[in-house]
């Protein structure tokens, strides 16, 4: 009888330590460095790629809809700066072979490229927009909520680029 209610109090005291143990944690805020060859995100001290980072913030609907939105900007901004750059440099390549070269492909890439760099800034606000909606949602005692935003624009005095906070 001993050993019974013995080995029945230790499985309770086992199942309610492990229970403990499987208590939800609070989500853990989100942080972006932009370095030269694109974004890192960090979560804990841990870094994230971009599927770990949607993962990461299913559980923030308008947050993890603004990252899938910048994910898939940012991989047709590639594919289009790598086409843009190509069509660049066949008419050098001719060029430089003292062949004629076809500047018209160069003019095509070029504008090409211009709408890269606006594809690669658009998902650039959309990412920053949603790890910082994330963090928001997470941790709603935050009032300062930076959002700065970066346009490419176009007016009589020739292209340029904006930045707005």
């Amino acid at each position: 009888m001993k050993n019974t209610l013995l080995l029945g109090l230790l499985v309770f005291m086992a199942l309610s330590t492990l229970q403990a143990q499987q208590t939800p944690t609070s989500p853990k805020p989100i942080d972006m460095k932009i370095n030269l060859l694109g974004y890192r995100f960090f979560q804990d001290g841990e870094r994230l790629n971009w599927r770990e980072l949607e993962a990461a913030t299913v559980a923030v609907e308008e947050a993890n809809q603004l990252i899938k939105r910048a994910k898939s900007q940012r991989t047709f901004s590639n594919v289009l700066a790598f086409v843009g750059g190509g069509f660049i440099g066949v008419p050098l390549g001719q060029q430089s072979a003292n062949r004629d070269p076809n500047w018209e492909l160069a003019y095509i890439g070029g504008a090409i490229a211009v709408v890269s760099f606006h594809l690669s800034f658009r998902a650039f606000n959309n990412v920053n927009k949603g790890v910082d909606t994330y963090n928001m949602a997470i941790a709603p005692s935050t009032s300062y909520r930076f959002q700065p935003e970066v346009f490419v624009i176009n007016n009589q005095n020739g292209f340029g680029l904006s930045v707005r906070f």
